[in-house]
């Protein structure tokens, strides 16, 4: 505010007091029909919601949005990253003496959501919190309060990043400092994850005070039993979270989110491990060219019929089971469903009524439910006693039965509750009653009865005062302003005014002199007025007080209603996944703990549908020794399209060489995603399958660069290479795509044979596609590599694409076709064949040199302290890819000093280097 400013109005000191406690936040304030926006506010509004920008006094930017539309403001101001404070008129204008009395009723952040319109069904809304409690590890806290959910965990400084990609928070907080700038680690953060940053006050996150807040939330004594103990680091940011919750819920501190669950300790050793580069390059939830869902994988499997299974079918393809029986346990009910397609329909039909449970009882927990939320609750657990029918007796249902069994009494009981009291079509909110049934309130009805019956009183007034008085045009009339009155026209007037009608007309108080008429009003009728007036008021009063005690019969039982929207979100997404099984001829694949990738026929789980039988399945052997791969003797020419050959021996690491466009990319991501889905416990695409459990998913795929980071293309691809022979274990799969293309030919074969060696040894299943054919000379010297690759056909100049996998190894890699294919100026593919011909005859040479430089396995260098004991160079052995040999003749003559030779001597020279190389 400017210092010469006028001086401000009440509302306005109002405003500004409001906007200092509120500074980080969009102040909307209520005034009237419209929240206003007032200064940069207002400059804001105008640029992110397209609103009018106007004055409200010289040099005060306004702007302003109706109140009733609010909600759609809202949302997008929310969506474009801001967070906002809603400033209410908390007293009647009406009642007011001086400026309406306003408080910020809400604060509402990209983390915070709770409204049905401000969220995404389909997706989770995480609020983190995070703590670097020291240079090797990180404490993270994140929940939704929109459902309840809370989790905490503390994870190496490299595995927290992963984590936060898979949690995808709205909003993260941190530890504010001094000087008030963000830490460099915390933007790095938050560029990766895309999300709203809050900082908050460091006393927030003390071990004390969190550890208070906790107790004093899940009105506990200790958090032991939580599985927390006292100087577990993850208290920290989990104790930050809910002194957010109380600060933006305008909560009393001493108050209890009823819907929030207690902290759960997340173990990362439970869920195969799937990284943030994973997560991109496979396209689990969102495709890398659109960012869409559609094309992704969550988008093909994501048929649930209800909201929270939408959201778990999310969780559970980024938090695929690592533990064998528990993914069995998921198969056998995928199966019952797959085997009876009757009860599997008539199950899924009991979830079209559900609504969305979890997010209802949050806004119950927050008092914003609204009566369309009432009602859509009972409606929702209306269902649960024919779910409990249709559960017993089936084996694989057990646990959900017995689980119903403890709440199908009381839900039901609610259900009816809410039914017999509410109407079917309820309004939106309780502003002008509607949601109670006639007869469910004898109150009620009082007051509904004087509302609709006030005509019929009147008519029967107006016609007992017109006969009193013999004034037939006498009528009862009402306007906003006056009220009800008993007008009668100037003709009359003489009658009103006679001496001998005064008895008559005792009790009438004069009201209004019009033109033409005398309005006035009598003691009964002004009794009628104060009935008829307070009645809709006094209606919607009671109506509030039914509502609330409603409320609170649904929030005494809340955890009831979370434990039934579990048990329906985890049915329907297995539902959903045996839908998808019987409609797309998916198989249970047979886990096992052998580390071990058997696929027969596999199929890509996108592509599949989009191109029906054009899709070309394509068989996987790693680990089992089965299905073709390694062998060195592929097929004829003629059989090559035909199944391949099994063999004996377990191939661990598989080259896959061949042209681009061929399906090379689209074979390893297939294979990735298969065994992916069958650790979620859904059926695969694929005639047969067997999966021994992974602990992590590694991929590198595509080529990708963070220059806000610094980081160039190839600097990332060998960031995440790194992180992959780091980590990778004998459980993980790998899936390489093109390493080494980002540098020169012999810096990017060099690594890309090391890479390949050094996996080879880890003994890790991986899948390594690649360009670079002097890889293929591996197989020969480790026992568990094996060679494929991508069948083409050349016909007339021309080359067509068979997208089969066969054992074998390719010499070509079709470069030139494919850019004639793509539509590359003819001379430009004319020359590029010319320099191919000049080119193979110098790379022939070189591949003959690299032939006879490779005489062990392991000629990469010496053995270091992170070098399996197995890969190491033999004593005195020529260094790998070594281009040419140094001649004793170019060394002396790197040596001389051309400069101080004479001629003669220059001469004598060049002749006795001539000599030495005929020699040679």
């Amino acid at each position: 505010m400017p210092a010469n400013a006028p001086k401000l109005t009440p509302a306005m000191q109002q405003f500004h007091r409001f906007k200092k406690q509120h500074p980080h936040c969009v102040l909307f304030f209520r005034m009237g029909d419209f929240y206003e926006l007032f200064y940069d506010d207002a400059k804001l509004a105008h640029k992110v919601l397209g609103v009018t920008l106007t004055q409200r006094t010289e040099g005060v930017p306004m702007a302003g949005v109706p109140y009733h539309a609010v909600e759609g403001y809202l949302r997008r101001m929310i969506q474009a990253g801001y967070r906002v404070a809603v400033c209410e008129q908390i007293e009647d204008p009406k009642e007011a003496k001086g400026v309406v009395q306003r408080d910020v009723t809400r604060v509402i952040t990209p983390g915070t959501l709770t409204d049905e319109h401000l969220l995404d069904d389909a997706s989770e809304n995480p609020l983190a919190a995070v703590v670097f409690v020291d240079d090797a590890t990180v404490a993270l806290a994140w929940a939704e309060l929109s459902t309840g959910s809370f989790h905490v965990g503390a994870f190496r400084r490299d595995e927290a990043l992963d984590e936060l990609a898979r949690i995808a928070p709205r909003e993260l907080l941190f530890c504010e400092t001094a000087d008030g700038r963000t830490p460099a680690r915390i933007e790095t953060l938050a560029r990766s994850i895309n999300c709203a940053l809050t900082p908050r006050p460091g006393w927030q996150f003390r071990a004390a005070e969190a550890t208070e807040v906790l107790k004093r939330q899940f009105e506990v004594a200790q958090l032991a039993g939580f599985g927390l103990a006292n100087d577990d680091p993850s208290l920290m940011p989990a104790g930050g979270i809910v002194h957010y919750l109380i600060e933006t819920q305008r909560a009393d501190p001493a108050a209890r989110f009823a819907h929030l669950q207690p902290p759960r300790k997340f173990e990362r050793s439970n869920h195969l491990v799937i990284d943030q580069t994973t997560l991109a390059s496979l396209e689990v939830e969102r495709t890398l060219r659109t960012g869409s869902t559609d094309g992704s994988l969550l988008g093909a499997l994501q048929h649930c019929t209800t909201a929270m299974g939408k959201r778990l079918m999310r969780h559970w393809l980024c938090y695929p089971l690592r533990d064998r029986a528990a993914i069995e346990t998921r198969q056998r009910i995928v199966e019952t469903f797959v085997q009876d397609g009757r009860f599997m329909r008539e199950l899924t039909a009991a979830f079209e009524e559900v609504q969305d449970i979890p997010r209802i009882a949050g806004r119950l927990a927050v008092n914003r439910a609204t009566p369309r939320d009432m009602v859509g609750l009972g409606a929702s657990v209306s269902p649960i006693a024919r779910l409990y029918e249709l559960c017993q007796g089936v084996p694989s249902l057990q646990p959900y039965h017995a689980a119903l069994r403890e709440l199908v009494d009381d839900l039901s009981q609610l259900s009816q509750t809410i039914e017999q009291a509410c109407v079917d079509a309820p309004p939106a909110h309780l502003r002008e009653g509607g949601l109670f049934q006639d007869g469910f309130d004898q109150q009620l009805d009082e007051f509904r009865s004087l509302q609709r019956d006030s005509h019929e009183w009147l008519a029967r007034y107006q016609k007992q005062l017109a006969e009193q008085t013999g004034i037939a045009s006498l009528k009862v009339g009402y306007n906003k302003v006056f009220g009800y009155y008993i007008e009668v026209t100037a003709a009359h007037r003489a009658k009103l005014d006679s001496a001998d009608n005064a008895a008559m007309f005792r009790g009438w108080t004069r009201k209004q002199t019009l033109k033409n008429a005398e309005r006035f009003i009598t003691d009964q009728l002004k009794t009628f007025e104060e009935k008829v007036l307070t009645a809709e008021s006094r209606a919607i009063a009671r109506e509030q007080q039914l509502f609330d005690t409603l409320c609170e019969q649904a929030k005494q039982r809340i955890d009831a209603l979370q434990q039934f929207a579990a048990a329906v979100a985890e049915l329907d997404v297995l539902a959903c996944f045996a839908q998808r099984a019987v409609r797309m001829r998916y198989v249970r694949p047979t886990m096992t703990d052998e580390p071990v990738l058997d696929i027969r026929a596999g199929r890509h789980p996108v592509l599949d549908e989009k191109l029906g039988d054009q899709f070309v399945p394509n068989d996987v052997g790693l680990g089992s020794g089965v299905w073709g791969l390694g062998t060195e003797n592929p097929q004829p020419e003629s059989d090559q399209t035909q199944a391949p050959r099994p063999q004996t021996q377990a191939s661990t690491l598989a080259l896959i060489t061949g042209p681009n466009m061929a399906g090379k990319s689209t074979y390893i991501r297939q294979t990735a995603l298969i065994a992916l889905m069958a650790h979620t416990g859904s059926f695969v695409p694929a005639e047969a399958a067997t999966v021994g459990v992974c602990d992590r998913i590694f991929t590198r795929v595509g080529a990708n660069d963070e220059l806000h980071a610094g980081q160039s293309t190839f600097m990332v691809e060998m960031t995440e290479t790194a992180n992959i022979c780091h980590h990778a274990t004998p459980a993980s799969l790998v899936i390489l795509d093109e390493i080494g293309r980002g540098t020169s030919t012999l810096d990017g074969l060099s690594l890309a044979w090391a890479i390949a060696e050094f996996l080879a040894t880890k003994q890790c299943r991986c899948l390594f596609a690649t360009h670079y054919h002097e890889l293929t000379q591996l197989s020969e010297q480790f026992d568990n590599v094996a060679n494929l690759n991508v069948t083409v056909r050349e016909w007339q100049d021309e080359i067509v694409f068979l997208h089969r996998i066969v054992p074998g190894a390719t010499d070509r890699s079709y470069g030139i076709a494919v850019a004639k294919i793509a539509g590359l100026p003819a001379a430009v593919v004319q020359r590029a064949n010319e320099l191919l011909k000049q080119l193979t005859v110098s790379h022939e040479g070189q591949s003959t040199q690299i032939k006879q430089a490779i005489a062990a396995p392991g000629s990469l260098g010496n053995e270091t302290a992170n070098t399996p004991a197995n890969w190491r160079q033999p004593a005195g052995q020529l260094g790998l890819f070594t281009e040419y040999l140094v001649h004793p003749a170019i060394e002396r003559l790197h040596k001389t000093n051309l400069d101080a030779l004479s001629p003669l001597e220059a001469f004598d020279l060049l002749r006795t280097l001539k000599r030495e190389l005929e020699e040679k």
